[in-house]
């Protein structure tokens, strides 16, 4: 009998499955469900007309590469989805040889260069995959990243009227945007059962003043730079500690000994793969 993944740490696909579609796509974002893996990672900016689109950057240059460089924040939401995200390119479609390919965030550079692709798809607002999300049929969890400040109203509007909201845990990596954030909870409520998090990468005095003063339920910290101690000192506290990639099974049998809550991977399959031999 084949042996199954035991669910720990739970795996978080960052961004989707991108060896199947681009990042932040429905495609990548259905492929992830269809795999049965137990989280999604997805990036969340705003619009000009006020709406929450999921992408990573502030304009279209990175999904485009860079044939076009319009600006979110001066285009509607109706206006983004008609751009084409060029699948050719864009598939993380070799798995790395290598832990340096995290360290410097090569999201594009291991597809092969003799692959052709001709496909094209769009990108989705949060409502639409909000939407998408109701249709999945098990607890599938996901890790929203706010990249930049101003969508908390948005988003109470959107969580209004979800069915969804458990399966949430709002989290940012910037400091300003997670201020916001707390600030923003603080003062309005946080609907039932949301969670919120934060990506702090690092442990030192900052990061910490700033755990120990907010809501959290989780927190993400940097491959190789925390260590099983540091996972106990959060977990007394209340805090699950959140893997920020780390693709490399040197890495894979650290998180495992460490007993972290959640691993946001780029190959999800690989290091299933990985567990499924060695554990």
């Amino acid at each position: 009998m084949k042996k199954e993944y035991c669910g720990f740490p739970m795996r978080i696909a960052h961004t989707g499955i991108t060896q199947f579609a681009p990042e932040n796509t429905l495609e990548a974002f259905r492929k992830t469900a269809e795999l049965g893996f137990e989280g999604i990672e997805l990036d969340i900016q705003l619009c000009g007309d006020g709406e929450i689109i999921i992408t990573h950057n502030g304009n279209m240059g990175y999904m485009t590469f860079e044939k076009h460089r319009d600006v979110l924040m001066d285009m509607t939401a109706e206006q983004i989805k008609k751009f084409e995200i060029p699948y050719r390119n864009s598939l993380k479609l070799k798995y790395p040889p290598y832990p340096w390919t995290e360290h410097f965030g090569g999201r594009r550079m291991i597809t092969p260069p003799d692959y052709t692709e001709d496909r094209v798809t769009h990108l989705i607002t949060f409502p639409e995959f909000d939407a998408w999300l109701s249709t999945v049929d098990y607890d599938l969890t996901v890790e929203v990243e706010f990249k930049c400040k101003g969508m908390c109203p948005r988003m109470d509007e959107i969580l209004a009227k979800s069915p969804n909201v458990s399966r949430y845990i709002f989290f940012s990596g910037d400091w300003e945007v997670l201020e916001e954030m707390q600030e923003h909870y603080r003062k309005n409520g946080k609907p039932e059962g949301l969670r919120l998090g934060a990506n702090i990468r690092f442990i030192n005095e900052t990061t910490m003043a700033f755990v120990k003063r907010s809501d959290l339920w989780e927190v993400g910290l940097n491959n190789e730079a925390f260590t099983k101690k540091d996972v106990e000192m959060f977990e007394s506290m209340g805090i699950k500690v959140f893997s920020n990639l780390g693709d490399y099974p040197e890495w894979w049998q650290q998180i495992c000994d460490m007993g972290i809550a959640g691993f946001k991977t780029n190959y999800p399959d690989a290091y299933t793969e990985w567990w499924v031999s060695n554990c």
